[in-house]
């Protein structure tokens, strides 16, 4: 594939729109971070509980697969608001 190929079809294609605009970015990743933070918090808390193992392990799993979703979201936000300005 060419330079020329390259080229054209660069600019043959219509621009993306951001589904989320860039200015909003670093607000959403701040809130993701602190309910991950308190998904993850909720987490420990619930595995220090005297509870017993089942409704223990399921509100434990509940809690982290949700607040490790959460911190991924926010990874994407941060870096990606954050990253372009660096």
């Amino acid at each position: 594939m060419g330079y020329e190929t390259l080229y054209n079809e660069f600019h043959a294609n219509e621009n993306v729109q951001a589904f989320i605009p860039l200015a909003q970015q670093p607000r959403y990743g701040i809130m993701a971070t602190v309910l991950a933070l308190l998904f993850l918090f909720g987490a420990v808390m619930t595995a220090c509980s005297k509870k017993s193992i089942v409704p223990k392990f399921l509100i434990f799993t509940f809690l982290s697969v949700f607040g490790s979703i959460l911190f991924a979201i926010a990874a994407i936000f941060v870096s990606d608001a954050f990253g372009v300005y660096v």
